[in-house]
This record gives structure tokens, sequence and C-alpha cells, in this order.
């Protein structure tokens, strides 16, 4: 094994004792061949064909050298078994970590492979149940982030500051055991169409499953709660990519009276000597715009002054999974067909005329 950047530990490409036939996921799937179908469309198999990660790479490096580069590519490309991503025995293959965070994997390909079953007769490799690998701790281990520079990224803490089971694969486990997708809410970077509308489903649902949208007339306006019901902050992770936000379409009569783009938003704020920047590189301070968990944000909506008629009022909850501010920012926005703007809730409440 070698010693990666904060203790990440890895198994060459070789085979180890416990897998003769090989330690890269086509190994593994000449007999897992589901699970390998599977995992081929997930985030973790696409790790590093974002062009997001690729282009920020190198501004990681300017702003904050080398090492703070190979803290990102620790999680994102950690090569455990051969292949440059996420694949089979970085989790099937983790023994535990050194501290849930930052990416300090310890991979050891000498024990058994890791099982959710407590017998297992496998006469290709020994396998072991390990509560490890359903636990939130492997998750957390590359989704609490505490640096390079501003990354500040706590979903692990988020998710254990409200009670449940610990583990993520309630929300995120895609297809039970056989399963392999982990659903996440980022776009199948220049995956085939019916892959890329496959994994937008799987995004617009967990932003559903975590926002709830209510809506109420309150006296001559609305009253309009966006409230949290994942366990982690929404958006989390990277959050300063993602954009969520309140429209409103106000419509009488003769068409659209009123058109409010953003009512409310949950965006981050990222600031450099007072000013608006894109990226977390060029900050020097990011303000967290994200709903903690379980909570709500409220905004009145009032109508306006003149307007008397009958009125239908469209609320809309909208999220991408990469602001456009940033596309641009990056030289990406050629690629910014591949994110889709979900339309996550939207409700409908309608006021009486105005009695003159």
């Amino acid at each position: 094994m070698r010693a990666l950047l904060l203790g990440v530990l890895a198994s060459g490409c070789g085979a180890a004792p416990s897998l003769p036939h090989g330690t890269d996921a086509a190994s593994c799937g000449t007999c897992h061949a589901t699970q390998l179908e599977t995992w081929r469309t997930s985030a973790h198999a696409r790790g590093t064909a974002s062009p997001v990660f690729q282009a920020l790479l190198p501004r990681v490096e300017a702003a904050w050298g080398a090492a703070a580069r190979q803290q990102c590519v620790s999680c994102h490309a950690p090569a455990h078994g051969g292949d440059d991503v996420v694949s089979c025995v970085s989790c099937h293959g983790a023994t535990g970590n050194r501290g849930a965070k930052n990416g300090a994997l310890v991979v050891d390909l000498e024990q058994p492979l890791a099982s959710t079953k407590t017998r297992v007769q496998n006469d290709a490799h020994a396998v072991a149940p390990r509560g490890l690998l359903t636990s939130a701790s492997l998750c957390g281990t590359c989704h609490e982030v505490h640096g390079p520079g501003l990354f500040d990224e706590r979903t692990l803490t988020e998710f254990r500051s409200t009670d449940g089971e610990d583990s993520c694969l309630s929300c995120h486990g895609v297809g039970g055991v056989d399963g392999h997708r982990f659903a996440g809410v980022d776009p199948a970077w220049g995956a085939p169409s019916a892959e890329r509308a496959e994994a937008d489903g799987r995004g617009r649902a967990l932003w559903a499953k975590g926002l709830a949208l209510s809506v109420e007339a309150e006296g001559q306006g609305v009253r309009v709660t966006l409230t949290n019901q994942a366990r982690h902050a929404v958006p989390t992770g990277v959050a300063m990519l993602r954009d969520v936000w309140v429209a409103l379409e106000v419509h009488d009569a003769t068409g659209t009276v009123v058109d409010v783009p953003r009512l409310f938003d949950l965006r981050a704020a990222l600031e450099r000597d007072g000013l608006p920047v894109a990226l977390i590189t060029d900050a020097s301070r990011v303000t967290t715009g994200a709903l903690d968990p379980r909570a709500s944000r409220s905004m009145r909506w009032t109508r306006p002054v003149g307007v008397s008629g009958a009125l239908e009022v469209h609320v809309i909850v909208r999220a991408r999974a990469i602001r456009d501010d940033v596309l641009e920012a990056l030289a990406l926005q050629g690629r910014g067909d591949e994110v889709t703007t979900h339309e996550v809730a939207r409700r409908t409440v309608r006021l009486p005329a105005v009695q003159e």
C-alpha cells in the first residue's frame, strides 16, 4: 500500500491476496455485472468527468498550492484499485478512516472485502460483514471537507445533528443491494442523452424530497414558506456551486401582471473586497444561504398597487446543480445545456378582486 495525502491509504494496481483476479472495477464486474453497470452511471464513476472539477483544479492549485489540489484529487480520483475514480474497492476495501473528513480513508485490500451480508460463501475472494460499509462515516470521509482555503462542506456534521438511522442510503441509495448509482444532483457530464435524463430524474427527486413548499393567501398577498426536510442543509456539500430559488408568476385575466424571477434564494454569497465573485478560489469571504436541516424560510409577496382584479399566483421552486455565473467564470458556457433547471415544486393561489 502507498500513503496518500491526509492519511489516505490505497493498494497498488496489482492483485491483492483477497482479490486474486484484480482490483479494478472491470475485474470486479466479471462476477458482479449488475453492480458494475449501475456504478458506471454513478457520480462515483464520473468523478473526473466533470468539466467544473477539471477547470477548478488548476485554480485551486494557483490559489492554495499543490497540496490543496491533491486534497481534491484524493476524494475525486483516489485510484484505490487502479481506477482513476471512486471505484468498488474504495468502499468495499475500506477498513476505516483517519477522521471522517477530508478524504482520509483507509483502504486495505489484504483484508476481506466488506459486505452487508452476515454469511457469504464466495470462492473468488474473502468477504466479511463490516458496518462501515453502510455507515455515514464512510460517505462522510469524502463528503465532510474542511479546506483547502475557503472550502467548508459539513454534510456529515449536518446529517448527524438530526435524529435517525446513521446511513445516507435511504435517500441516496438507488436500486437496493444491487444498485450502485448513489443518486446526487450533479449532471451526468458527457453521458448519452438517455443516461443524462435518468440522472436528471434522480437529481430532481432529491431536490423535491428535501424541499417542501407551502403558499397561503395573506391579506392582499401570499406568504411563501420553504422548508428543508432533509437531514443536511440544502444545498449542502459544494453549496457555492448550487442555485436554488423561489420564483413567482402572477396572472390576471389579460395575462402576466408580475413576473418575480427570484422572491428569495438559497445561494451562497461569495465576495472579495466587498464585491461579488463567482468562484471560491477568487473569494475572501463566503456566506452560506443554505437552509439548515428542518429549518424554514418565509417571505411575503403583496399585490402591486393599482392592480385590483382577481389574480392567480404561481409559486415555483427551481434548482440548478451549477450556477450560471460559475459556468461563465470557468469559460464553460458551452456546457450549460447539460445543466438542467429543475422545477422542484409549484403551488397556485388565487386572490379575489379587490373591492373598489
